[in-house]
């Protein structure tokens, strides 16, 4: 019987030790939360607040960190590969999915309601990393939530958790906003000031010219009665040429009363 080494038994302590310590799956992109893959709290692995959501759950769960952790910016309609690594390999489901509440207030009802893809696991290798594409939906939001979900069948607490935080961002919507208030103030400016009574309106973009402006027309005196009374003529206007021809009519009949 051949004996082995002190140096064999130290060496199958330590692939022993390695093996008890893998854990199952953590996001690689976007950048999760924290790096544990051994993560049993839902929704992220860790929890924000005082206590995780289901406390039975998970006896070792940690806190997510309050601030530092990295925000990924995304954009509406483009596609995302969302990547992770399976560091133990199990039968089962993996899951991704997004919500719009905010990483440190969003519940698992929350994503139980936003799934955007469900597989089963196709892996084949400890250690080997998988990945779904989606299409960031039309929803923009800050500081959001990126959940994956593995599931691993035969286990009395079968779910692992890694979660990522994102904001969605929608440049289109920034410039029809921008366009609508630029028409929107183009048009106010636009209108023309109204006159006064008989006299002239503004002009358009509310300027008023000098000569013309607001204000009542100007005023005319009636003729008094029984006076005859005529406006001044142009030369060689049908009113002149009348009084012309009145007054020589007049001076006729005079003439013909003397004699």
């Amino acid at each position: 019987m051949h004996s082995r080494s002190p140096a064999f038994f130290a060496f199958a302590a330590v692939l022993l030790a390695g093996s008890s310590a893998f854990a199952h799956a953590v996001l690689m992109n976007p950048q999760p939360l924290t790096n544990d893959d051994n993560a049993k709290s839902g929704p992220c692995g860790c929890y924000f607040g005082a206590a995780p959501e289901d406390p039975a759950e998970d006896g070792s769960a940690t806190a997510c960190p309050a601030s530092g952790y990295k925000v990924t910016d995304l954009v509406v309609g483009q596609p995302l590969q969302v990547t992770w690594k399976e560091t133990v390999n199990h039968n089962g489901k993996f899951r991704v999915a997004l919500s719009t509440k905010s990483i440190d207030t969003v519940k698992r009802a929350d994503l139980d309601a936003a799934v955007f893809y469900e597989a089963n696991d196709a892996n084949a290798q400890s250690g080997g990393l998988v990945s779904a594409t989606i299409t960031v939906p039309d929803t923009p939001c800050q500081n959001c939530v990126i959940q994956l979900r593995q599931f691993m069948e035969g286990a009395s607490k079968p779910y692992y958790y890694s979660c990522a935080a994102v904001n969605i961002t929608d440049p289109n919507a920034s410039s029809s906003a921008s366009s609508s208030t630029a028409a929107s103030s183009s048009s106010s400016s636009g209108a023309g000031g109204a006159g006064g009574e008989g006299g002239g309106g503004g002009g358009m973009g509310g300027s008023i010219p000098g000569d013309v402006g607001p204000g009542p027309a100007p005023f005319q005196e009636s003729p008094t009665s029984g006076v005859c009374s005529a406006s001044p003529s142009a030369p060689g206007s049908p009113a002149a040429l009348a009084l012309v021809l009145a007054g020589l009519v007049a001076r006729v009949a005079r003439k013909k009363t003397r004699r």
